[in-house]
């Protein structure tokens, strides 16, 4: 009888234990958090690139603020995606190599415009579909990391609109 009791408390835990693993979280959720890894792995690597690569003050300045809220935003993800059962991303994906591959090459003001035009691209996409995920979501955690994502990418696309206006690229 003990053993009885023990292997069927058993696998009610261990039944237990795989429901609770990703409970809540839809695919599209699980989705997004592999995707927005690759996308904020891609704006560090790229800010990186342009503190090496430019010498104007103003996107060093922009860079600077994308690898560390970029770097906070990979940070605040990883919990969640751990509670999702995601596998954090190794690489930034393909175009995201793509896109870094391009702005390698390049160097001064071509750069800096290139930059600033992917940097333009990048966000305005990426609030989109922070936006959508939000709207979709009934998961709370997703809910409360979407809605600190699209305040952070938000406050990035006003600044990096402002940039390319301030360099005639808009």
């Amino acid at each position: 009888m003990k053993i009885r009791t023990l292997a069927l408390t058993a696998t009610l835990f261990a039944c237990t234990a795989t429901a609770a693993f990703g409970q809540g979280f839809s695919d599209k959720d699980k989705s997004f958090l592999k995707e927005s890894t690759q996308d904020n792995m891609a704006e560090v690597k790229m800010a990186e690139l342009a503190l090496k690569t430019t010498k104007n003050p103003k996107i060093r300045s922009f860079a600077e603020k994308m690898v560390t809220d970029h770097n906070a935003l990979l940070a605040g993800a990883k919990p969640v995606a751990a509670k999702a059962g995601v596998e954090p991303p190794k690489t930034d994906g393909f175009e995201a190599n793509a896109d870094y591959l391009k702005l390698k090459v390049l160097t001064g003001e071509t750069f800096d415009k290139s930059y600033v035009k992917t940097m333009v691209s990048d966000h305005h996409s990426d609030l989109d579909k922070i936006k959508q995920e939000n709207a979709a979501t009934s998961n709370p955690d997703m809910k409360k990391l979407t809605t600190h994502a699209a305040t952070v990418v938000a406050g990035h696309t006003k600044m990096v609109d402002a940039l390319a206006g301030s360099m005639g690229l808009q």
